[in-house]
């Protein structure tokens, strides 16, 4: 973990970070880079050559040299690696150095202002000079961030956690946690309503071929017994007009599928046979 994180206060939270540009580092390692090469030069040439005088002198100069650069280069980059730049939701942090840290830090109610710096070169590859002024001229505070990364962006962060600072009716609320979903149980399907489509389809689907016709179910058999039983009453006190009502009632039932055509055949014989 970094060590600017690890010296975060209770509740917070780091809005925005970055460190100098990459240019940065070439501007302080240019020089050790061309002496590395040239050493590297050497040490090859007087590798190959065997006329040279003081030839182990030159190749012990060449390699210090060439080891002192490198050096030099590697520090510079884990020192780079070090920086960081940090906009929290309080403060501006700028923290640096490897095995010694220098750390400061200015808290955001002291900033009035931010003067931002670019040349041509800094737009195209998005790097800046910001100088930062805040109401108290205390020594060690935060005031200089040169050739640092993404500097708009930086000065962009600060400007606004420094309002959502000061005016805390603009800050979104914190995010809840999202409960667990409760559990959810299967529906049991329900019989389908008298009347419903689900009925009517049963009652109207064709009969299975094979000559064997569907068992009707307790219900119909009994609304069937039920209703040729009145109409065999009917038929036996009543003249021809209820006789044809109770024939037609009997051959509706049989159309809708309530009883068989042999039911309908034997009610109807043994209606006849009681008129």
């Amino acid at each position: 973990m970094s060590y600017a994180r690890n010296l975060l206060s209770r509740g917070e939270e780091i809005v925005f970070e970055t460190r100098q540009h990459w240019f940065a580092v070439l501007a302080r390692v240019w020089v050790f880079a061309v002496l590395s090469v040239l050493a590297l030069a050497v040490l090859i040439w007087q590798s190959t050559s065997a006329r040279w005088q003081g030839t182990g002198l030159l190749q012990i100069a060449a390699l210090v040299v060439l080891l002192g650069a490198l050096a030099r280069i590697g520090l510079v980059l884990w020192s780079w690696q070090n920086q960081e730049y940090l906009v929290t939701s309080r403060r501006i942090i700028k923290a640096e150095g490897i095995l010694n840290k220098a750390m400061t830090d200015s808290s955001l109610e002291k900033i009035n202002d931010a003067h931002l710096t670019q040349s041509w070169l800094g737009r195209i590859f998005r790097y800046g000079h910001l100088d930062i002024m805040t109401a108290a001229d205390e020594p060690g505070a935060v005031e200089d961030f040169p050739m640092m990364a993404d500097a708009i962006q930086f000065k962009i962060a600060m400007m606004n956690q420094k309002e959502l600072l000061e005016r805390p009716d603009l800050a979104r609320p914190a995010a809840q946690r999202p409960s667990a979903p409760p559990t959810m149980q299967r529906a049991e399907a329900l019989p389908p309503r008298a009347g419903s489509d689900q009925v009517q389809a049963v009652r109207s689907a064709p009969q299975p071929e094979g000559g064997a016709a569907a068992e009707p179910d307790a219900g119909a058999s009994d609304f069937g017994s039920d209703a040729m039983g009145a109409g065999a009453a009917g038929a036996a006190t009543g003249g021809s007009a209820e006789l044809a009502a109770t024939l037609e009632r009997l051959a509706g039932l049989r159309d809708r599928g309530l009883i068989t055509p042999e039911e309908y055949e034997a009610k109807k014989r043994d209606i006849l046979e009681r008129m």
